[in-house]
């Protein structure tokens, strides 16, 4: 079918030349054409046609587009991109450890006890890296070290935060936001509904599911903790979804989340992982 995958790509070169986008989309489209620009047979140009959000990714990939040799000018707003034609350098690249992983076994320790995460950089321009921040302000013990996190449960509290600038963060704070004291906001999260699922609905109505009350604005969102009730939850076939939620399971039982296994998309492991640490689950 034409309209469906799969897809046959067939390359014939790239020409350069200068592409105008949103930069209010998703970041991915702009770190794709600055990765293959280098290799373009004439100089090539990305204009942003609005400013661009989730920043942290785009600096992420200059970043590492440095450290293979390649340069790239760039406007100081991050609007505007010139890209010559150049060659990959070899060069020796550790990857980090992916802070969006993390972000629920770091909040894992925040609900149900303690948890200590290695291989994570303090200083990396991962935006997720703002989840400790976030449950330092929702009042867990944080202790970050120089590759590590530690994170212990005290009584939670409700937060206001902007995910502008770490949207993936919007399950797992709103799960953090549930199982607190008090009304939370969550704000900036309008690009929420363009991921794997809608998560600003995905997230209402499963919280609705466990009797927690949300009220869903344009960018925001606004949740009030409370007991949770037992409740079967789709997972709408997102793996920050069902990753999120299965801390509500921790949290309080009686939490069955169906199509589970879309987790596999980024953290095949995870459900492994919530074994090893006690966490006790049963596959249906």
């Amino acid at each position: 079918r034409g309209d469906a995958p799969p897809v046959t790509v067939t390359g014939c070169g790239i020409s350069g030349g200068l592409t105008e986008l949103p930069g209010n989309i998703s970041s991915q489209f702009v770190s794709a054409l600055l990765l293959i620009a280098p290799l373009a047979d004439r100089e090539s140009y990305i204009w942003l046609t609005s400013p661009l959000e989730s920043e942290p990714y785009v600096a992420m990939t200059l970043e590492c587009l440095s450290r293979f040799g390649i340069k790239v000018r760039t406007s100081e707003e991050l609007m505007e991109f010139e890209i010559k034609p150049q060659v990959y350098q070899p060069a020796v690249y550790t990857v980090e450890g992916d802070w969006s992983s993390a972000s629920y076994l770091l909040t894992l320790g925040a609900i149900s006890g303690q948890t200590r995460v290695k291989n994570l950089n303090p200083f990396s321009l991962q935006g997720d890296k703002e989840m400790v921040e976030i449950l330092r302000r929702s009042g867990a013990a944080v202790t970050v070290g120089m590759d590590e996190v530690q994170v212990k449960k005290k009584n939670l509290k409700r937060i206001q935060v902007n995910l502008n600038e770490c949207i993936d963060l919007l399950p797992t704070v709103a799960v953090l936001a549930a199982l607190s004291e008090g009304e939370s906001l969550l704000e900036g999260i309008r690009r929420a509904r363009l991921k794997e699922s809608d998560r600003v609905d995905a997230v209402s109505q499963e919280l609705t599911k466990c009797g927690i009350r949300t009220v869903v604005g344009e960018d925001s969102m606004t949740v009030e903790g409370g007991k949770i009730q037992p409740a079967v939850l789709d997972s709408h076939g997102d793996h920050r979804i069902a990753m999120a939620f299965s801390l509500l399971g921790v949290a309080a039982g009686g939490i069955t989340i169906e199509g589970a296994e879309c987790v596999s998309k980024t953290f095949p492991e995870y459900w492994s992982i919530l074994r090893s640490l006690g966490v006790e689950l049963n596959e249906q």
